[in-house]
């Protein structure tokens, strides 16, 4: 699966970007932020971007992200009922990675309605889905904004598995409630890490 493309800018027309790599030009769609970056770059210096594939039967389009925290939200993002690639790009492109998270977590449904795209409805239903569910990585490389930590990194391998994330994400939280240990504040260890690895990929499979 691809991870990222990384070529020179051949060409712009927001929200699309051409980026042309080893004889073949790609068309990527990106966030009003990603586009203004890749803009503010050296034109001749290779540019990279990481890509998100939809897949559907009657196309295949490419999205493009300048960090991976912007690709984790938009992934999430797609998971709620009735939020599309082209509506997650819509609420990236009206607000930030972090703030977007900060109103999650705070249930500002009010704030989060003044985004481009997004109403009351479709807000509630972002919150009571993804609060508590995003894991980004702060300007030092470290983990921020809430999410679980190790369980994030078990949910990326089981979705680069195969598995759907939604339900992976069900299973995995589910199996950490079971395993925690008996002080609520201890992180989990390597073993009960591994253990609750291998019974999410036995229940999935199934």
């Amino acid at each position: 699966m691809f991870n990222s493309l990384t070529g020179k800018l051949a060409g712009h027309s927001y929200p699309r970007l051409f980026l042309a790599t080893g004889g073949v030009e790609w068309e990527l769609e990106v966030s009003a932020a990603t586009f203004q970056a890749v803009l503010a770059e050296n034109r001749d210096a290779p540019q990279r971007l990481l890509v998100h594939l939809q897949v559907r039967e009657d196309l295949m389009k490419l999205f493009g992200f300048g960090t991976e925290a912007e690709r984790q939200v938009f992934q999430e993002l797609i998971t709620v009922s009735g939020i599309g690639p082209r509506q997650a790009l819509r609420i990236l492109s009206g607000t930030t990675v972090r703030e977007l998270t900060r109103l999650l977590e705070a249930e500002d449904v009010q704030a989060l309605t003044r985004i481009p795209g997004l109403g009351t409805k479709t807000a509630q239903k972002m919150i009571l889905q993804l609060k508590g569910h995003l894991v980004l990585e702060d300007s030092a490389g470290g983990r921020s904004a809430g999410g679980t930590g190790p369980l994030e990194e078990l949910l990326a391998a089981l979705v680069e598995m195969g598995f759907d994330r939604a339900a992976a994400r069900t299973v995995l939280e589910r199996l950490r409630e079971e395993n925690q240990p008996s002080d609520a504040l201890s992180p989990l260890g390597e073993t009960e890490e591994r253990e609750i690895f291998r019974r999410a990929i036995q229940e999935l499979s199934r």
